[in-house]
């Protein structure tokens, strides 16, 4: 398993590299390149940030930027996407991310099934420029939804992974837990996700996972904000921690609590625990 924060520590002051060498020091070992508002890393600077995650053996994930809409109206809207999806793609690459992990759209009034279409659509157009580009070690990470409004559950994006290369579906067990009203409590109820991955997918979805994780708070329209880990609000890690375990899936979990990096090794700790009574 692997942990990691979502972008740089608050408590932390200093670039992406030194980031990445703090964290390693702190005990974890994933960290994800946050750019929700834009790609704006230097070359030089990705590079900086690639030797500081090889040297410490930190796996590196990229979060693409808010506002990407595989199924939007209107072709200007669409070709932004691309360039969002694809600068992401390119810094990826230079920094050695394996997965970029972005939500890919809005229904906007139309079905699921016209909207699959239309996202299936944008997906190919940016693998296709992807190979254009020989780029072919960067999947794109399609990670659900928290609100109704939104294309994305975990089968719309396993049906996706299915049937596109370098393509997989991200679990933020945050929105999922949000966009149903408070679905996940017991073990059971995360067993499920990783059942519906396996069957659909394979064995190796759930031996190499993506996935982010921390407490949200919803309402009657789904996710509203995320919130600090064994506080007020759920879903509860420890159930996770235990189906992780019992089941021997291994992957990533990045925190997007509020306590980035003392909510990823919180959640780390748990999962050590976890595992200790097992043996």
């Amino acid at each position: 398993m692997r942990w990691g924060p979502a972008g740089i520590p608050m408590e932390f002051e200093g670039n992406t590299a030194g980031a990445i060498g703090y964290t390693a020091k702190e005990g974890l070992n994933a960290f994800e390149c946050e750019f929700v508002r834009g790609v704006k890393m230097r070359n030089d600077m990705a590079v900086e940030a690639r030797k500081e995650a090889e040297k410490n053996k930190v796996s590196l994930s990229a979060h693409a930027p808010y506002w990407i809409n595989c199924a939007a109206k209107e072709r200007m809207k669409v070709d932004a996407t691309l360039r969002n999806i694809l600068d992401t793609v390119r810094i990826a690459k230079v920094l050695g991310a394996g997965v970029i992990v972005f939500h890919p759209g809005f229904y906007m009034g139309r079905s699921p099934e016209e909207t699959m279409t239309l996202v299936k659509k944008t997906l190919e157009e940016a693998l296709g420029r992807m190979e254009q580009e020989r780029i072919s070690n960067v999947w794109l990470g399609l990670e659900t939804t928290g609100k109704g409004t939104q294309f994305g559950t975990l089968s719309e994006n396993i049906e996706l992974s299915a049937s596109l290369e370098m393509t997989k579906p991200v679990v933020d067990f945050a929105h999922i837990h949000a966009r149903y009203g408070g679905i996940l409590k017991k073990k059971e109820d995360y067993l499920k996700i990783f059942t519906e991955i396996e069957n659909k997918l394979g064995e190796e979805a759930v031996k190499n996972f993506h996935s982010h994780f921390s407490e949200v708070a919803f309402g009657d329209k789904g996710e509203k904000h995320h919130m600090i880990i064994g506080e007020a609000y759920s879903p509860p890690f420890k159930p996770l921690a235990e189906v992780l375990v019992e089941n021997g899936y291994e992957g990533t979990i990045i925190s997007e609590s509020p306590l980035l990096d003392i909510d990823a090794l919180k959640m780390k700790r748990m999962y050590e625990e976890a595992a200790s009574r097992k043996r």
